[in-house]
C-alpha cells in the first residue's frame, strides 16, 4: 500500500486465493506497523505494543479513580488486580490489530463511565470520532457501538423503571435518576452516530458485514469448521492439554469476578451487568475473548468492590490499628509485599523469554524462509496458514503460499478440504498435482496436526526434504531445487541437526531441551525411532522419557518401553500419556482387555483424551470390537 499509495482491494498475496475480492478492515493497523517496523524494526514495534498497552492500563485506572467512591485502596487494588491479570493473559497480548482495540476499548468505557456519573454530553463527543479510528483498525470495532448500546439499554432501564426499580435507576445515574430521560437520548443520538461511523471505511457497509460474520465465525456449534480448528477460536474447556495449562487461571478469575458482581448486586449499574454478561459470554465461546473479559472485567469488578474495599480497610484500622497494630503492621507489609512479588514474577518470567528484536522460537518459519530467500525462484508453497503471513512478508512477490491466515478470503468448505490434508495426507498428491506445489513448509509442533502430512512427504519419491532442524521441515518438489535431500535415518544428520541446535540455543537450556524433544518427535514420525533416541540422549524430564519409551516401542522393545511408562506412574499416578503407552503395549501383545483397562484409567483424569477415544473406537471396529 505505501509503495503503490493505494489501498488493497483484492488478494495478492496467496496462490489459492489470488483476485479475489479483499475487505481489508486493518489497512490502517498494517500501515502503522508497517511504518514502525521500517523505522525501528521489530524492538521498535514491541516497544510502541507496550506502549499502547500501558496507555490503555492507564486509562481505565482513571475511570477508576474518578468514582465517588475510590479512594487509594480501590485504586491499589485495581492496580494490581490488572496488573496480575494482563501478566496471566501475556500470551494473548500479540502484536495484532487487538492492541489498538484495546486501548479504544478503554477510552470508551472511560468516558461512558464519565457521562454516567456526570450526564455531561460532552464526554460523549468524541465516541463517534474515535469510532471512525477503529473501523478502520479492527474489525472487533463493533465492540464501540456494542459498550455504548450496554450504557443506552442501562440508561433505558434507569428511565423507565425509576418509580418501579429506583435503586436500579441511581445505580444507573449515580444518584440522578431525574435526569434519566436526557441521558437516554444522548446516548442514542451517540450511538447512532458510532453505528454510522462504522460506515466510514473505504469499504463501506462490507466492514460492519464482515465483523458480523467473524462474529459467527466464534459460534462454537458442531458444523462451525473455524471454532473447533482455529487454536484461538476454541472454548477454554475444549483445549487440548498443552493449551489448556495457559488458561488454568480462567475458571479462577470467572468465579472471582462472578463473586464481585454478586457482592456489590445492590449497588450495580445495569450497563456493568450488561456488559458484564456480555464478557463473560464471549470469554466462554472462544479463548481469544479472555482477554476482553479481564481488561475490562477487573475496572467493572473494582467499580462494584469499591465501597467493600473501603469498610475493610476501615474496620481493619479501627479494630488492629490500637488493638493490634502488629496485625495493622502485618497488613500493610502484605499490602506493600504483593506488588513487589508480582514485579519479581514478572522479571523472572521476562527472563526466560528471547530478546525482543527477534521472533519467539518457532512462531514463525525464519529458517526455511531464509533457504527459500536464496533459491532462484518464483514458485508457490504450501504451508501451514499460520505461517503464510510470514512467508508473505519475507518472500512476495517471488513465493505466493497457498493458505494463510485471512480465512475471510475462504469458504468454510475450502478451509475444510484444506485442514482435511493433515487428517489426510494420502489426499495431498492430487491437491500438489492440481495446485502445482514447488515446496512444503510445515511445522512439527504449535501445532502438531501435520506430523502424520510431513511422513508422507517424508516417504514419497516427489518430494525431497532440504531443511528440518526439529521444528519446522521444508520439503521441495522434484526439480524445484537443486539442493542435497536430508535422510533422517543418518546418524550424520541427526548429529549435524544437534550440533546447530547447541550452536543456537546452547545459552536457553529450556528452549534447546525443547527444540531437541522436537527433533525426536520428528525422526519417530518418519520412522527414524533409533536416531530419535539419540536426539534424547541425556535428556531425564518427563517428556523426554515418554518419547523414548515410543521409540523403544517402535524398535520393537516393548519390555523397556512398558518399564518407563510405569516408572512415570510411579512419578504421577495421572499421567494419562503413560496410560495410553500402556495401551498401545497391550494391544500389541492381543491384551485387549487390559488396553481397555488402561483406557478407562486415562478417561477417567482425562475424559476428552484424544488418544484414548481414538484407541477405544479403534478397539471397537477391530476384532476386539465386543469388548
Amino acid at each position: 500500500m505505501v509503495r503503490t499509495h493505494g489501498l488493497l482491494w483484492t488478494d495478492p498475496f496467496s496462490s489459492g486465493a489470488a483476485g479475489r475480492p479483499w475487505v481489508d478492515v486493518h489497512w490502517l493497523f498494517q500501515i502503522a506497523a508497517y511504518l514502525v517496523q521500517a523505522a525501528a524494526g521489530l524492538a521498535g514495534l514491541v516497544v510502541v505494543k507496550c506502549a499502547l498497552v500501558a496507555a490503555g492500563a492507564l486509562v481505565l485506572h482513571d475511570a477508576v479513580a474518578r468514582a465517588r467512591a475510590a479512594r487509594p485502596v480501590v485504586r491499589g487494588f485495581f492496580s494490581l488486580a490488572f496488573a496480575g491479570a494482563l501478566f496471566l493473559t501475556r500470551h494473548l497480548l500479540l502484536l495484532r490489530p487487538v492492541i489498538p482495540t484495546l486501548l479504544l476499548l478503554a477510552l470508551f468505557f472511560r468516558q461512558l463511565e464519565a457521562f454516567r456519573r456526570h450526564g455531561r454530553p460532552r464526554a460523549l463527543v468524541a465516541l463517534p470520532l474515535l469510532q471512525i479510528v477503529w473501523a478502520n483498525v479492527q474489525g472487533l470495532s463493533a465492540l464501540g457501538p456494542a459498550l455504548v448500546a450496554a450504557y443506552l439499554a442501562g440508561a433505558g432501564v434507569a428511565h423507565l423503571g425509576r418509580r418501579r426499580w429506583p435503586a436500579l435507576a441511581r445505580n444507573e445515574t449515580d444518584g440522578a435518576p431525574d435526569a434519566s430521560g436526557a441521558r437516554f437520548r444522548a446516548l442514542g443520538v451517540c450511538l447512532i452516530l458510532c453505528l454510522l461511523a462504522c460506515l466510514c471505511t473505504p469499504f463501506g457497509l462490507r466492514g460492519p458485514i464482515l465483523a458480523g460474520k467473524l462474529l459467527l465465525r466464534l459460534l462454537p456449534v458442531a458444523e462451525n469448521v473455524y471454532s473447533s480448528n482455529i487454536v484461538e477460536n476454541v472454548p477454554p474447556w475444549s483445549l487440548d492439554r498443552a493449551m489448556r495449562a495457559e488458561f488454568w487461571h480462567f475458571g479462577y478469575g470467572l468465579a472471582l469476578f462472578v463473586a464481585a458482581l454478586c457482592l456489590g448486586w445492590r449497588r450495580l449499574p445495569p450497563s456493568h451487568g450488561l456488559l458484564a454478561a456480555a464478557l463473560i459470554g464471549l470469554s466462554l465461546v472462544a479463548n481469544r475473548n479472555v482477554l476482553l473479559l479481564y481488561w475490562l472485567g477487573v475496572p467493572i469488578a473494582t467499580l462494584s468492590l469499591a465501597p467493600d474495599l473501603r469498610a475493610a480497610r476501615a474496620w481493619a484500622r479501627r479494630r488492629w490499628a490500637r488493638r493490634r497494630p502488629w496485625r495493622w503492621r502485618v497488613a500493610i507489609g502484605a499490602g506493600a509485599a504483593l506488588p513487589i512479588a508480582l514485579s519479581a514474577l514478572v522479571v523472572t518470567a521476562a527472563r526466560r523469554e528471547t530478546t525482543i528484536r527477534q521472533p519467539a522460537p518457532w512462531r514463525a518459519c525464519v529458517r526455511s524462509a531464509d533457504i527459500l530467500d536464496g533459491e532462484p525462484g518464483p514458485g508457490t508453497i504450501f504451508a501451514a496458514d499460520n505461517w503464510g503471513g510470514y512467508l508473505i512478508w519475507r518472500l512476495y512477490p517471488r513465493f505466493r503460499p497457498y493458505m494463510d491466515t485471512r480465512l475471510v478470503l475462504r469458504s468454510a468448505d475450502e478451509f475444510a478440504e484444506y485442514l482435511a490434508l493433515a487428517d489426510e495426507p494420502a489426499s495431498f498428491d492430487a491437491w500438489a498435482q492440481r495446485f502445482h506445489f514447488d515446496y512444503v513448509a510445515l511445522p512439527t509442533a504449535y501445532p502438531d496436526r501435520y506430523l502424520g502430512l510431513v511422513a508422507h512427504l517424508a516417504a514419497s519419491p516427489d518430494w525431497s526434504l532440504v531443511f528440518t532442524d526439529g521444528t519446522e521441515v521444508l520439503f521441495a518438489h522434484a526439480g524445484a531445487s537443486e539442493r542435497k535431500a536430508w535422510d533422517l535415518q543418518r546418524r550424520a544428520t541427526t548429529l549435524r541437526i544437534l550440533a546447530d541446535l547447541e550452536a543456537r540455543f546452547g545459552r536457553q537450556p529450556r528452549v534447546h531441551a525443547a527444540a531437541r524433544l522436537q527433533l525426536a518427535i520428528l525422526d519417530l514420525a518418519v520412522g527414524a525411532a533409533a536416531e530419535s533416541e539419540v536426539s534424547l540422549d541425556d535428556l531425564s524430564t518427563p517428556d523426554a522419557a515418554l518419547i523414548r519409551a515410543h521409540a523403544r516401542l517402535a524398535q520393537g522393545d516393548a519390555a523397556g518401553a512398558e518399564a518407563i511408562a510405569f516408572d512415570l506412574l510411579r512419578l504421577d499416578a495421572r499421567h494419562v500419556a503413560a496410560l495410553d503407552l500402556l495401551a498401545s503395549i497391550a494391544v500389541s501383545r492381543g491384551d485387549v482387555a487390559g488396553a481397555v483397562a488402561y483406557l478407562r484409567r486415562a478417561l477417567a483424569i482425562e475424559p476428552d483424551d484424544p488418544e484414548a477415544l481414538r484407541m477405544l473406537l479403534d478397539l471397537e471396529l477391530g476384532p476386539g470390537g465386543r469388548h
